[in-house]
């Protein structure tokens, strides 16, 4: 998948994905960041291949990706979530 991600100084970013009832699938990120930045993500490169943290590949459909980044030095966190969906190959 394509995503890109931007933080602060001393942030650390998680990045998960759920199921739509809200069960969670995998992390794909869980980093600490001395400085900010944005970190972009494309499919060619991204090291997400579809399986949920089992190891099982998930079934078409609708999930969600979950990106919170906290703050260290000022004790605040942010999140964004949006759909991914996972097709099939033919």
């Amino acid at each position: 998948i394509d995503f890109n991600y931007s933080f602060p100084d001393g942030a650390r970013v998680i990045i998960r994905v759920f199921d739509l009832s809200g069960r969670f699938i995998t992390s794909l990120v869980d980093r600490h960041y001395e400085n900010s930045g944005t970190v972009t993500r494309k499919e060619s490169t991204s090291a997400w291949d579809g399986r949920d943290h089992l190891g099982q590949i998930l079934s078409p459909g609708t999930y969600l990706i979950n990106i919170e980044a906290f703050n260290v030095k000022t004790g605040t966190t942010h999140f964004d979530t949006a759909p991914i969906v996972i097709g099939a190959r033919r």
